[in-house]
């Protein structure tokens, strides 16, 4: 195990270039927990260098999907800190990059390269053409071994150029990875290229961004998916050229897909964030599965509270391998979670979800909460999603279509004799005076005595005739909940629809 000690300063660097991926959250969680654990500073800043790619009000999505799991930092764009800003154009507009990148073409070790990406694929052509393999290219500027002349003459001319990393052409680079308790990752130098720091637009790219801002911001850990390992000794050059120090690496695993064939893909895959809390996920039980996706604190325990994962959390049980997706894991602990809460509380959850498929009004009214806490019960052992429940109580809010006589008909019956049942329980129903769920209960099964039929077929007929489904909740409790007289209207039109 690798000692940690503190302070510590560690960043989340997301691109605004969509929604917040379900797997940069779990990476932001680590990072975040990483700073908890060891009482350091968690950051979050906005990495927009990517024209091309960004997209409005995603930087929105992404803080409230943050704050949503249940995250927060101590500096950002929003709440400001001795960094600011916390937005690479901002900070590009500040001129915060051009310095460092002038700097490391002064010493030597970046270079302003002429060559376009026409002429680049040139190179590619030519590589080819002599019989080599296409991916084994590697880019090497021409400008490498220019004179101070030559490149001076080419900018007066006014051709565009990038400055791009000047990689040696031997030896290897190496690094250590926390994930890997500490162990050493080599490359060789040959297989890599001379990769773009600043593009002819002035815009750095992530890699020369990221880095000078790590530094500024005293960043001491880099806690980032496994992604970026190959890229990762680009990043030691760079640190080595600038002579800073170096953070410590940890690259985290990946997140397969359920089928384990491939990442989690935004293409593929609904693994958008705002996703989940839209079909009613708890952000306690995200927190508790996003943790365990790549890290556990030992082989038995699942269930932890968030303040638990915290105390527990260290970056030596963070696992090198691959974890995998499993919605279905995912959904039993949010139902899990849905049924550790008070009914009360479960309701007021519940609710936006009823006005969402217009079965209350908008606002709710009192005694739609008041009617809505009496139903819950009825599903809260069964939720696994809260958008379940506008499915499983529309019944109580709307009238049913037309019956299905083969539904309301069970085993060993037939359409007369669950006609005569329907109304039996009509009429024995309707000598009630308390509409409650014992007398309910006690009155149908004195019934089922009487008329010599098992318990499951006239409960069963009774059931889809008050709620239209073979599947719903507890008989009694519903009749109780729907009242005296829709309970006792669809039981009528049920027996006069299998006449």
């Amino acid at each position: 195990m690798v000692e940690i000690t503190g302070p510590v300063r560690v960043r989340f660097a997301p691109s605004p270039t969509g929604f917040l991926h379900i797997g940069g959250v779990r990476t932001a969680l680590f990072n975040w927990l990483f700073a908890r654990h060891y009482g350091g500073q968690f950051i979050l800043r906005l990495e927009d260098t990517d024209e091309k790619r960004f997209v409005q009000d995603a930087a929105d999505d992404i803080m409230a999907s943050m704050r949503w799991v249940g995250m927060n930092w101590d500096e950002g764009p929003d709440v400001g800190g001795p960094h600011a800003p916390y937005v690479q154009s901002e900070r590009k507009a500040l001129g915060i990059y051009q310095g460092p990148a002038d700097a490391l073409v002064a010493s030597g070790h970046a270079y302003k390269c002429f060559v376009t990406p026409e002429g680049e694929e040139a190179m590619r052509a030519a590589w080819a053409a002599k019989g080599e393999r296409p991916e084994r290219f590697r880019f090497r500027g021409p400008e490498r071994d220019w004179t101070p002349a030559q490149t001076a003459e080419a900018e007066a001319n006014g051709r565009p150029f990038t400055i791009r990393l000047k990689v040696p052409l031997d030896g290897a680079t190496s690094f250590s990875d926390l994930v890997r308790g500490g162990d050493q990752i080599t490359i060789a130098n040959a297989d890599l290229y001379d990769l773009v720091l600043l593009k002819t637009s002035g815009m750095p790219t992530y890699h020369l961004a990221h880095l000078v801002d790590d530094h500024l911001m005293g960043v001491t850990h880099v806690i980032r998916g496994e992604e970026w390992v190959p890229s990762a000794p680009y990043h030691i050059m760079l640190y080595q050229a600038f002579g800073w120090h170096m953070p410590t690496f940890a690259h985290v695993p990946n997140i397969l897909r359920q089928d384990g064939k491939g990442k989690l893909s935004k293409r593929k895959d609904d693994v958008s964030t705002n996703r989940f809390w839209e079909r009613g996920y708890l952000s306690q039980a995200m927190f508790n599965y996003l943790a365990l996706q790549g890290w556990s604190y030992d082989d038995k325990t699942e269930i932890m509270s968030r303040d638990e994962i915290v105390a527990r959390f260290t970056i030596d049980r963070v696992q090198a391998s691959p974890a995998r997706w499993n919605p279905d894991k995912l959904k039993d602990m949010n139902g899990i979670y849905i049924r550790s809460l008070p009914t009360a509380e479960v309701a007021k959850l519940l609710m936006p979800y009823m006005v969402k498929a217009g079965m209350v009004a908008d606002p709710p009214r009192a005694e739609d909460l008041s009617y809505l806490t009496q139903l819950t019960p009825l599903v809260h052992e069964r939720l696994e999603e809260l958008q379940q429940a506008a499915e499983m109580l529309a019944f109580f809010f709307a009238d049913l279509p037309a019956y299905e006589p083969k539904l309301l008909i069970q085993k060993q019956m037939d359409a007369a004799r669950t006609a005569d049942v329907l109304r039996a329980a009509h009429a024995a129903l309707n000598s009630i005076e308390v509409w409650a769920t014992d007398t309910l209960e006690a009155q149908l099964r004195d019934l089922v005595g009487r008329m010599a039929v098992k318990p499951g077929q006239i409960f069963g007929s009774i059931r889809v005739a008050v709620s239209g489904r073979t599947v719903a909740p507890p008989l009694f409790e519903t009749l109780a909940a729907l009242g005296r007289e829709r309970s006792m209207a669809r039981i009528a039109a049920a027996a006069i629809a299998l006449e």
